[in-house]
């Protein structure tokens, strides 16, 4: 009886993963007739009735419906119960839940199932800088002069369809599962990857792949970890960490809240909160200390790349590969002009993604990969003069420089520079990183020709040009760590005046 009941409640099983496969490929788990009858029930038939009920104020059917879900349950549990696969897996799964040791969850992670079963790994206290302001504001009675109209407006269009136009991969990924389950096989047999379920500060639970590489043999280049920020419709099994896995870093991906199997919405608060519960298991849990973790964010994953860097300022260094400085900007050219005002508040209200903001508060190492044939942050597409890369570039090195960018001449040759590409072969960028800069300790003498010669010097050593698309996996060869001159000319504070 007390298996039957297991069963019941016991999440789905997908696959399971054969150690003895040479091409990573996983094995799909065959259900019985009475799982797929119940599994169907459940899943479609249900909501079906419940849509109906309502919509027709049938009230009285939900009695009904109460009876056919239970029914439905019931019929799902007795075709696990009579399916050895099914029970050799409810085993394993409750020994894990009962005994998260080392040997149990090494025999559970062979197995691909619904992951709101799944054990949690780590669980996160650390609030984001967001939350803690709400929660400062809450406190002091501050919270309620945010009720605006254009407030309420914004909080409408965000909270239906605007997330899901600013993140499309809350629609897309559960018609990826498949595509997403086979690919997080490959990940688990042929890179070792070890997933975990991290719970945030709010409560969601993140879908999160970590790949050790600290103990190959011959190479240090282990010892670094790379946090992986994926775009509004990447996924960990199928985004941007492949380039760094490849390249024989330490890689620790996750998913945005409500991708995969990541619960929530990624509103600010909770993206943010997420990033410091992903920021913390790799510290407390992983053990890399912060000087070892390399942050890199993909579009519109450099917002909490960014803000990450910002609250851990000694991290090795920040790449971000075809990141915008601001959504704003992006999201109004895309709606029609009627709706700016609704744009502006959803965006400054409720979705507001300032990477440049972020970036004000970060001085240590920077990387910014820019795709020459970018179509998404581009207005027009693929204009390189239009690219929102070029517009992060010049603030930050008007936060870092401003003595450089002082006179007509520096802002006129940095903007020529960028209207330009700069796509390198392999030995000229290694020239280039072996290259110094060197920053006078007192700059009020410079010439404006000497400060803009030094602002382009500067520039090429953080923007690296890619020609490319948005969506093109980024080469091995251009995963460059950040340069790591110094941001301000040492010994003078005056002639940052």
């Amino acid at each position: 009886m007390a298996t039957m009941i297991a069963c019941i409640f016991a999440p789905r099983l997908y696959r399971m993963y054969l150690r003895s496969s040479l091409d990573g490929s996983s094995q799909i788990y065959s259900t019985n007739l009475a799982e797929q009858c119940g599994d169907f029930a459940i899943s479609y038939l249900f909501p079906a009735g419940m849509v109906y009920s309502v919509w027709h104020r049938k009230l009285q059917y939900i009695l009904y419906l109460s009876l056919f879900l239970a029914s439905s349950y019931a019929i799902r549990a007795t075709g696990r119960y009579f399916n050895p696969t099914f029970l050799t897996f409810l085993q394993v799964f409750r020994r894990a839940r009962t005994e998260p040791n080392t040997e149990n969850m090494e025999a559970l992670r062979r197995y691909d199932f619904e992951f709101k079963g799944w054990p949690v790994g780590f669980t996160s206290t650390k609030l984001s800088r967001l939350a803690r302001q709400d929660l400062v504001a809450s406190e002091r009675g501050n919270a309620v002069k945010k009720y605006t109209p254009c407030w309420l407006l914004g909080w409408v269009v965000a909270h239906t369809f605007g997330i899901r136009l600013i993140y499309p991969g809350l629609l897309v990924g559960p018609m990826l599962r498949t595509y997403l389950e086979d690919a997080r096989g490959k990940l688990v047999l042929l890179q070792k990857g070890v997933r975990t379920k991290i719970v945030s500060s709010d409560g969601y639970y993140l879908d999160a792949m970590f790949f050790d590489r600290r103990r190959e043999a011959n190479t240090t280049i282990g010892k670094t970890l790379v946090i992986c920020c994926e775009g509004n419709a990447g996924f960990y099994e199928i985004g941007m960490a492949g380039t760094p896995i490849a390249e024989g870093y330490s890689v620790l991906g996750w998913n945005h809240p409500g991708f995969g199997g990541s619960s929530g919405t990624p509103y600010p608060l909770y993206e943010l909160n997420a990033a410091e519960a992903v920021f913390e298991y790799a510290t407390k849990e992983l053990g890399f200390r912060e000087e070892d973790i390399v942050l890199y964010g993909w579009s519109i994953g450099g917002f909490p790349a960014t803000y990450l860097a910002a609250q851990h300022p000694n991290v090795k260094g920040l790449v971000l590969d075809a990141t915008f400085d601001d959504l704003l900007p992006l999201a109004l050219p895309r709606m029609p002009a009627f709706l700016s005002t609704v744009v502006r508040a959803t965006i400054r209200y409720h979705v507001d993604l300032r990477v440049s903001k972020e970036m004000r508060s970060y001085a240590g190492p920077v990387r910014l990969i820019r795709r020459t044939e970018d179509e998404i942050i581009a207005d027009p597409p693929s204009s390189l003069p239009a690219n929102r890369g070029n517009y992060l570039l010049m603030d930050i090195l008007r936060q870092r420089y401003p003595f450089l960018l002082d006179n007509e001449e520096s802002e006129r040759a940095l903007r020529g520079w960028l209207n330009q590409p700069h796509v390198k072969d392999v030995s000229t960028r290694a020239a280039l990183e072996r290259s110094e800069v060197s920053i006078p300790e007192k700059t009020e003498n410079l010439s404006s020709l000497e400060k803009a010669t030094l602002i382009l010097q500067i520039a090429e050593k953080i923007l690296t040009d890619f020609k490319s698309t948005h969506c093109t996996p980024l080469p091995g060869d251009l995963f460059i760590l950040p340069w790591s001159g110094e941001s301000r000319p040492r010994g003078s504070s005056s002639s940052t005046k």
